[in-house]
């Protein structure tokens, strides 16, 4: 059981050197296409108001929370895998 939970952590977190993943501006998410976990603040960090509460993210750190709802985050970027890939779709694309 405790394997499960971990590699079950493991595989929604992103990693840029997957097919699946993206990393987009935080100010111009798409969050019908992706599924962003982790919060990256940039060079210059950012605030951003993530599921109704405002966060500040400090330079060069990052966040990891499930995104459902967004908005602000200018100097920040966001990371997370296709939708499609998380429903087990035939086809892997989305929106870039």
């Amino acid at each position: 059981m405790f394997y499960n939970d971990i590699y079950k952590k493991s595989k929604i977190m992103a990693n840029i050197y997957d097919v699946h993943s993206v990393i987009v501006p935080a100010d111009a998410p798409n969050l019908t296409a992706h599924t962003y976990n982790e919060v990256y603040g940039g060079s210059a960090g950012c605030s951003i108001t993530i599921n109704g509460i405002v966060v500040s993210v400090g330079a060069g750190s990052n966040l990891n929370i499930t995104i459902r709802t967004l908005s602000g985050g200018t100097g920040c970027y966001l990371l997370g895998e296709n939708q499609n890939f998380y429903a087990n779709s035939n086809t892997i694309g989305g929106t870039y």
